[in-house]
């Protein structure tokens, strides 16, 4: 049975970037293993200099680096890459909740579903400075 917080995660999945390139099956694969966790205003989600253990999807915006907003999936190159984050991830002012997908669920993902990559570097090309 599928329970209703995956189907929820499923739609926010949905609707953004690379995810939006995947099959329903697929997106509920990942939907299963993303957890759902809350950061209070100014918390850093990922600190300057820390290699990301995983990617977070924070649909609804709220958090920034380097004084602007971060992209809605992110830390995605520094997770794949092992690149360390230049500046921190910080909750904005209302906070955020954002799914957290594992490395190694995303490492699969990426083996899996070509189609995520390219979700992925259009993500990137768009969100470049």
């Amino acid at each position: 049975m599928i329970g209703a917080e995956a189907v929820q995660r499923l739609f926010i999945l949905r609707a953004v970037g690379p995810f939006q390139r995947l099959e329903d099956a697929e997106l509920l694969l990942i939907a299963r293993h993303a957890r759902v966790r809350t950061f209070p205003p100014g918390k850093v989600v990922i600190a300057a200099g820390v290699v990301a253990e995983a990617m977070f999807v924070a649909p609804l915006g709220g958090v920034e680096v380097g004084g602007a907003a971060a992209p809605v999936v992110f830390d995605a190159p520094g997770l794949l890459f092992g690149l360390a984050a230049r500046a921190d991830y910080v909750a904005g002012p209302e906070g955020v909740e954002a799914l957290v997908i594992a490395k190694p669920h995303v490492f699969t993902i990426a083996r899996e579903c070509p189609e995520f990559v390219v979700g992925l570097r259009d993500l990137a090309e768009r969100t470049a400075p």
